[in-house]
Parts: C-alpha cells; sequence; structure tokens
C-alpha cells in the first residue's frame, strides 16, 4: 500500500540482524580498540568518524554495544540535517544546547534535561528520525505483534526497517546501540528518500494508489467578467457556503444571482474546552435557502480527536437536521481543520494531533451520517487532506476541497470546490466563501417567488420538432466525476461565534506517550 508520507530514511539498521548497504570504503586500520574490520558496522562507524561526526572515549575504544543517551541521540540526529549547537555554551550538562534545536526541528515537542543521560528507546529513535526526515505517520496495518504507532509502520512500509525476530517484533522499548546508532546516522545522510514523493507545506508526501487522481487541468477553468470561477469542461453549478458570520442574508437575491447551493453551518466545536455549539443562524439560513429555491447541504465545524468525539458530533448535528431530512439534498460535511498553534504558549486543543485518531473522528462522522440516509463529506485542504488526515480511508465519501486560486491544484479528484473566500454576491452583505460544484446531487431548483410576489407564468411548451429520419449520434454530455472541499470559519471563542479561519498554520509534531516529558 502505498503511502503519501514521506519516505524516511530510517536506518534499516535499527534492526539487529538485518545486513546494511555498504558504506564507502573505510580505512584499514581502526582507530578504536573494539571495533574491526570483521564487524558489520565497521564501514559506518569509520566514515563518521573520519567525518567527525562521532568520536570515542578517551581510552580509544568505540564500545559499539552500549545504548544511546537522549543527549547523544540529539546531537546525532540533528547532526544528520545540518543542524550543529556550540556545546561551549552549555549551561551545565555538555548535550543541554541540542534540547531547543531538537524541539524546534520537531525532534520532540518538550523535553526535561534531566533526562539526557538517560538511555533512549527504539521507538523515540524511530519518531525523531522520521520526523527529522519531514514523516508523518500515516501507514497501513502494522506488521508487528508489539508496536502499531504510525511512523514505525511507515518506515517498514518503505522497506527501511524490518523488525527483529523474523520481522514480527520491533522492540519499542529497548535501547539502541551506538553501533546500530552510527549505521542509522549513516543512512539519514547519505539516502536519497525523496524520490517522486510532493513537498506540501514542510512535509514530503508519498500520493496514495488508492485515491482517485484529479482530472482536472488549468485550461478547464476561467474567470468570468464578475470574477468569478468557470468551468469549461462539463456539468457544473454554483454555490456558496455561509455561518452566523454573514448575518441576515436575503436567500432570494442569492438565488438571483446565480447561486443555486449553500452549504450551511449547522454548527461545531470550540478550539479550546471542546464543548459543542449550534450556529446562531443556522436554521433561519437553511428555511431561507430552501424557500428561495436553493439546493441545501450542511457542515460542522469538527474538532473531534477520536472516533468517539466525531460519532458525538454526528449524532449533534443529525439530531438537529431531522425535521429537513427529506429537504436536504446536498451532503453532511464533516469540515475537520487544523488550527492548533496560536502562540509559543496557547494551543487549540488539536495541538500536535496525529492523523490516524484525526481521521477515526472523521470516519466515525460520516459513517453515522451515511447510516440515517445522507450524503457524507470530508472538507479539507490541501495541508489537511494530505498532512493531518489520511484519505485512503475516505474514499467512501465526498470530498469537498479548500483552494483559494484560479484553478485548483490537488493531485487528487473531489466533487466540489471551494476557491475563493472574497466572493461578492447579491444578498450577502459581507466577502463570502464561493464554491463550485461538480456532481449533481440534485436537481437544479426554479428560483422561488419572494414571499406576496406573483410567481411568473410557465411559457408555452414549444413544439416538437419533427423526427430526423437518420438522426446523427452525438455523444451525451460528460459529466466529471466527483470534488468537493470546504471551509470558511474556524471554530468561535468560547462565548462567542468563531472567528472565520484561514489556512492551518504549520504544526510541530505529536508529543508522544513514553517520551520523557
Amino acid at each position: 500500500m502505498k503511502k503519501r508520507v514521506l519516505t524516511l530514511i530510517l536506518a534499516a539498521l535499527l534492526v539487529i540482524g538485518c545486513v546494511p548497504a555498504a558504506a564507502s570504503e573505510a580505512p584499514a586500520v581502526s582507530p578504536f580498540s573494539d571495533v574491526s574490520p570483521d564487524d558489520w558496522f565497521y564501514s559506518y562507524v569509520m566514515e563518521l568518524y573520519q567525518q567527525d561526526i562521532i568520536r570515542g572515549t578517551e581510552n580509544g575504544s568505540y564500545l559499539p554495544y552500549e545504548t544511546v543517551s537522549w543527549g547523544q541521540a540529539f546531537k546525532l540526529i540533528l547532526g544528520a540535517i545540518g543542524v550543529k549547537a556550540d556545546e561551549s555554551k552549555n549551561s551545565g550538562h555538555w548535550a543541554d544546547v541540542y534540547v531547543q534545536p531538537a524541539i524546534n526541528n520537531r525532534l520532540v515537542y518538550s523535553f526535561n534535561k534531566s533526562y539526557l543521560d538517560e538511555p533512549v528507546d527504539r521507538l523515540s529513535i524511530a519518531r525523531m528520525t522520521a520526523r527529522a526526515m519531514d514523516l508523518v505517520s500515516i501507514s497501513g496495518p502494522s506488521p508487528y505483534v508489539d508496536c502499531d504507532d504510525g511512523y514505525v509502520v511507515e518506515l517498514y512500509e518503505k522497506g527501511i526497517m524490518i523488525g527483529q525476530n523474523d520481522g514480527t517484533h520491533f522492540m519499542p522499548n529497548e535501547p539502541i546501540t551506538r553501533s546500530e546508532m552510527a549505521t542509522l546516522i549513516w543512512r539519514i545522510m547519505h539516502s536519497d528518500y525523496q524520490g517522486d514523493m510532493v513537498r506540501v507545506s514542510n512535509y514530503w508526501v508519498d500520493l496514495f494508489d488508492s485515491v482517485p487522481r484529479s482530472t482536472f487541468s488549468r485550461a478547464q477553468f476561467s474567470t468570468d467578467s464578475a470574477g468569478r470561477v468557470t468551468y469549461n469542461n462539463g456539468w457544473y453549478v454554483r454555490g456558496v457556503d455561509v455561518s452566523e458570520h454573514k448575518g441576515v442574508i436575503d436567500w432570494y437575491s442569492v438565488k438571483e444571482d446565480g447561486i443555486d447551493f449553500a452549504i450551511i453551518r449547522v454548527g461545531g466545536r470550540y478550539l479550546n474546552s471542546g464543548n459543542i455549539f449550534a450556529d446562531k443562524y443556522w436554521r433561519r439560513n437553511v428555511e431561507g435557502a430552501l424557500a428561495a429555491g436553493l439546493n441545501v447541504g450542511v457542515y460542522f465545524f469538527s474538532q473531534a480527536l477520536n472516533a468517539k468525539e466525531g460519532l458525538e458530533e454526528a449524532e449533534y448535528v443529525l439530531d438537529l437536521i431531522k425535521d429537513y431530512k427529506d429537504q436536504i439534498d446536498y451532503p453532511v460535511i464533516c469540515d475537520w481543520e487544523y488550527l492548533g498553534n496560536y502562540s509559543s504558549t496557547d494551543h487549540a486543543r488539536t495541538y500536535l494531533c496525529e492523523p490516524g485518531p484525526v481521521t477515526d473522528g472523521i470516519a466515525a462522522f460520516c459513517e453515522r451520517v451515511e447510516q440515517e440516509g445522507y450524503t457524507a463529506g470530508v472538507y479539507f485542504n490541501k495541508y489537511c487532506g494530505m498532512v493531518k488526515m489520511d484519505l485512503s480511508r475516505l474514499t467512501d465519501y465526498e470530498f469537498w476541497y479548500d483552494e483559494y486560486t484560479k484553478y485548483p491544484t490537488s493531485p487528487y479528484q473531489f466533487q466540489m470546490w471551494q476557491y475563493s473566500c472574497t466572493g461578492k454576491v447579491a444578498g450577502i452583505s459581507s466577502n463570502t466563501d464561493m464554491d463550485l460544484c461538480f456532481v449533481p446531487y440534485a436537481p437544479v431548483k426554479p428560483a422561488a417567488p419572494r414571499p406576496g410576489q406573483e410567481p411568473e407564468p410557465e411559457p408555452d411548451p414549444e413544439p416538437e420538432p419533427t423526427p430526423d429520419p437518420c438522426p446523427e449520434e452525438t455523444a451525451p454530455p460528460e459529466i466529471d466525476p466527483e470534488l468537493s472541499t470546504p471551509g470558511e470559519e474556524s471554530a468561535p471563542p468560547e462565548e462567542s461565534a468563531p472567528p472565520e479561519e484561514s489556512a492551518p498554520p504549520e504544526e510541530s509534531a505529536p508529543p508522544e506517550a513514553g517520551d520523557p516529558v
């Protein structure tokens, strides 16, 4: 199974008994009394020694089977990615100058310096190395009976680590030896790990084979005189997505301005407390859009951290919209967004969250929504979709893609596209999100007359044309496959509606259980 996560170069040799690829030719005479040319790690240790990356002890030994400490691991992994520190500026321990660089480069997210001399375990080494190489923890099933960590499994899928005991055990809590660490560092410095991956923010990502690739191209889109994006290669309709932040909306004017569908926020989850709230205008917006003749879908601003919370959000939405079940004909969407790091001290509850639990929450939401007969969907921008979610687990649902550009650049197919947050639409007093939908979820409705206004008479039907005895066959117009993505506003501050959100800030990797913090 091909992953979209960065390929790491985590030393195929955190594995005992694995034969490493050869390093460059090493000197015939070892400077260390306990390292000989017959040792499997000889060439790795020698090359790193020649580059002044590793050193021996004062008595001339290397101690290849001694364990590596946290301080040594920080220094070696940071050095492998070109990050140096001046040990002469330490404040008591030679390695304390490496702690902040380790945090800055996402090796760890916090660290207690009293642990600098403690042995570091293999799981922590794998996580630090993966993050140093810009990997994310999206992976398939674990091959190990004792470890299902996403970073470790990703390395296995890349053929970088094979485990111990016939590949069935990873031994995550065991220490790593100095010889194994030398091999790991050598591979970090020499591996061409980028391959055919794509760069997303600060990450290298492999594309999933199991997620349909986009069929859209730049040539299929243009911008009309009103500044609205137009699709030139098949069926589409225009839409907006709104929340209480738009205030009172004249939905009749919206429909008259060429908008055929609306995706309306019904609620969300607060960024810090995690409490669920209802959008103050959701019912008014749903009823107004339906009365004016728009097709309607809804979305929930999710901050779910696991399947339990995703299910809780779905139940909340289903209870709100139950009176409109036969009228909501566009998707019910989970709009999960990453807004985790406001400052060095102020973080949302999703700060440092991992893709696995996030995807669990989204999948639980969508599955429950579909059980009630609605069409479920997922909203994401490129960062969230490729770094914070495992889209290979969400292909049963509609995709609503968010990218504010003149044409979409998503590598994956989607059913709806939010292309702007600065649209001008009659009936909406401020800038609004603009969307295109490429899938006919329901027939487009005619504009409804305003209350008290007589409907326009139906035109007389045109006479049926006389059939041509030999009509030319023409191919039916092509209807583009699915496309989708939302993202208007972020969750509101605790006592008021959430502020509109922008693209998620770059995050650092999540804290892990087992790290001494």
